[in-house]
């Protein structure tokens, strides 16, 4: 009895670590539809917002590295430019390039790809470079039909189950700011109170989120003897108004690795492929 139990013990580890060990790569397009003149869905009901308990985001620390490194290299949208400046045609100031400046804010859109490091280890979810990625033909067929790409990027991941997951924080495409967060780019206006009150948007945080991207939601991938993905977007655009309208992205599947998925939405759509990765 004592053996058959140590054997049910084994087996179980065996079957936990084989589990973990389990990696994976996914890839994901994500393109805008054309607008559709005749669409009878109403998007202007507010939905709640996307959350989960467990995320992961890998973009931040990577396109808030790639603008530090802009800013310190003296990249334009980092210069200030004070009145005295304008006045005596001199040189703009240096921005201030430390962790107190939202350095995302400085992207009117994000990059399509995410300018990643190749890696080939299996030790913690990583994103793909862009020399990974495969669906370059898939990419330029959508740029022939007139659609936009918003993003393509892609993940190496262990397997793991619907709880240990991670659902991966995406987004991409345009900066939509609202119009109480809309900034004059230049010194014209003839008004010299308003030229001294001017500041740049980038060094001053506001006190409620007055912008968001095109894109933004989650991706979760879990393995349950299939793979199965659950995929939650909003897809935003700004109206004459200068509100924005949001549109709800939901999708969720069972899918087989190595196939083309193709994800629908009157807004948007996804290719994704989940590719088995040294095993």
């Amino acid at each position: 009895m004592l053996l058959k139990k140590t054997l049910i013990i084994l087996c179980c580890l065996f079957s936990s670590t084989a589990f973990a060990e389990r990696w994976f790569e996914v890839e994901v397009l994500i393109f805008k539809q054309r607008p559709a003149p005749y669409l009878q869905e109403d998007f202007s009901l507010k939905q709640p917002a996307i959350t989960d308990t467990n995320t992961l985001d890998l973009l931040t620390p990577l396109y808030t590295k790639q603008a530090m490194q802009a800013c310190i290299d003296g990249d334009k949208r980092f210069q200030q430019q004070t009145f005295t400046d304008s006045l005596v045609n001199t040189n703009p100031q240096s921005g201030v390039c430390n962790n107190s400046t939202d350095l995302m804010q400085s992207y009117d859109t994000l990059p399509l790809t995410p300018l990643a490091p190749s890696q080939e280890s299996m030790q913690q979810t990583y994103l793909l470079s862009a020399e990974q990625l495969q669906f370059n033909s898939q990419r330029q067929a959508l740029v022939r039909k007139g659609l936009t790409p918003l993003l393509h990027t892609g993940w190496r991941f262990a397997g793991a189950s619907k709880s240990r997951a991670p659902s991966m924080v995406l987004f991409a495409g345009k900066n939509i700011k609202t119009a109480l967060n809309t900034a004059p780019s230049s010194y014209e206006n003839p008004d010299f109170i308003s030229l001294v009150a001017t500041k740049n948007n980038y060094f001053e945080q506001p006190a409620e989120p007055l912008s968001k991207w095109e894109l933004e939601g989650l991706f979760k991938i879990h393995l349950r003897h299939y793979l199965f993905i659950t995929a939650s977007f909003d897809i935003s655009q700004q109206l004459e108004n200068g509100e924005i309208e949001s549109a709800r992205f939901s999708q969720f599947r069972r899918v087989i690795s190595g196939e083309v998925h193709y994800l629908d939405h009157p807004r948007m759509g996804m290719i994704v492929q989940i590719r088995k990765f040294n095993h």
